[in-house]
């Protein structure tokens, strides 16, 4: 009797646990499923913005890590990460260094993506360090629209524009904009100049001489309005701030263009005759086959669809006479030597722990396993060909810089107070 009521209260034992063990189980398996979606959303966005310091694979040794003056955290040590809670690591990507208190060469993102794309970030980061004991999940509340992007409107560039005429060459407000540059905010992290500073954005060290003043306000005032898909986050300066960062880097003009260059800057081109030329497949210049505006043209070389306000005459000039001087960021050729004695060169447009995409200049996509490679540099050469002094004439140079000067962002439809950036 006493076997059969143990075995009748182990049934009921069991019967109990078991319902209670399979939604355990289950709940498990549902946290474990959106920490796996977490990660997988945060890999672009951590390859994006994060990986040229702190690596691709979290091991601090970007491409960018060298240049800061303290290295930064290795991301796949797991001592490191399981110390952190989620919420730290969500604080410290969301308010960066000057919220945290640690170096403020760390950016602060939380003006730049959205709640949910952080905590992305944080599953990433654990990913990094194979740290699963601390599973990430979205709050129930969190947000996923990404902050409001600055306006830029065509007062407030007026605005500027009159106030850089009176006040920017004053000493004082760039050695103020010197100081929010180097001390107080992260650009150092992402920009050199003169040698300092980090390699992710453009070197600045001359910017007063490729950039029209408005162009960098704007680009400081709100870069994803400017360009959304930047890697620059956006700073959250106020008016004043920007107005002296950029009287600073206006004033950084380096040295002027060769003498023998300004005959082309003395007469005005023909710009329709420049267009024809900045099209023409048959003719020595033939721009197009590398550039485009507005979406038509190759992609071998930057999108020039802005340069008429953004870049001064004497720099774009000095880019199609001398393409090495200056090579825009993201536009450095590669050189690649794979396992079987095969050279690959081009842009590269894409890079992760596994494989490297790059575009040679024929406008041919290529893509590489990194198993596959034996060597692999960056090269301090243009792929953009140094001759068209020689094989075009001053007129058709004139003309194809008249061309360029005039292609400006277009402007908002009637009603609207939101314009793209700037109209000289």
């Amino acid at each position: 009797m006493l076997r059969i009521l143990k075995s009748f209260f182990l049934t009921i034992f069991i019967l109990a646990v078991l319902p209670f063990s399979a939604g355990a189980q289950g709940e498990i398996e549902r946290i474990k499923n959106k920490f796996d979606a977490l990660i997988k959303k945060g890999r672009p966005l951590y390859l994006h913005y994060c990986a040229h310091c702190h690596g691709l694979s979290g091991n601090g040794d970007g491409y960018n890590a060298e240049q800061l003056e303290k290295w930064p955290a290795e991301l796949s040590d797991p001592d490191f990460v399981q110390k952190k809670s989620n919420e730290q690591l969500f604080r410290a990507i969301k308010l960066g260094g000057e919220g945290t208190r640690k170096s403020h060469l760390m950016p602060v993102f939380g003006r730049t993506l959205s709640e949910e794309e952080i905590w992305s970030l944080v599953a990433y980061v654990r990913y990094l360090a194979g740290d699963r004991s601390q599973p990430v999940t979205l709050p129930e509340d969190v947000n996923t629209q990404r902050p409001h992007v600055p306006s830029l409107d065509s007062k407030e560039v007026d605005e500027f524009r009159s106030w850089y005429e009176k006040n920017g060459n004053n000493p004082k407000n760039i050695g103020d904009g010197r100081w929010l540059f180097r001390e107080k905010k992260s650009c150092f992290a992402c920009h050199r100049v003169n040698e300092e500073g980090g390699v992710v954005g453009p070197d600045l060290s001359r910017a007063g001489f490729m950039y029209t003043p408005e162009w960098i306000y704007a680009w400081i005032r709100s870069p994803q309005l400017v360009k959304p898909e930047t890697k620059m986050p956006t700073i959250g300066l106020d008016k004043k701030e920007d107005r002296l960062i950029t009287a600073f880097l206006s004033s950084l003009s380096g040295t002027e263009i060769a003498k023998g260059w300004k005959t082309y800057l003395e007469k005005k081109g023909d710009a329709k005759r420049g267009k024809k030329l900045f099209y023409d497949s048959k003719g020595n210049a033939y721009c197009s086959k590398c550039h485009s505006i507005g979406g038509d043209g190759g992609n071998v070389g930057p999108d020039l669809s802005y340069v008429g306000v953004s870049r001064t005459r004497p720099f774009i000039l000095e880019s199609i006479l001398n393409p090495r001087e200056v090579i825009t960021v993201g536009y450095s050729s590669v050189l690649i030597l794979t396992k079987k004695g095969q050279f690959l060169t081009g842009i590269k447009i894409n890079e992760d722990d596994k494989s490297i995409d790059i575009v040679n200049k024929e406008g041919e996509n290529i893509h590489i396993e990194k198993d596959d490679i034996k060597k692999y540099k960056t090269q301090d050469i243009s792929i953009m060909p140094g001759n068209f002094g020689d094989i075009l004439s001053q007129q058709d140079i004139r003309d194809i810089l008249a061309y360029l000067s005039t292609l400006e962002p277009p402007q908002s439809p009637p009603g609207k107070k939101n314009v793209s950036v700037v109209k000289r």
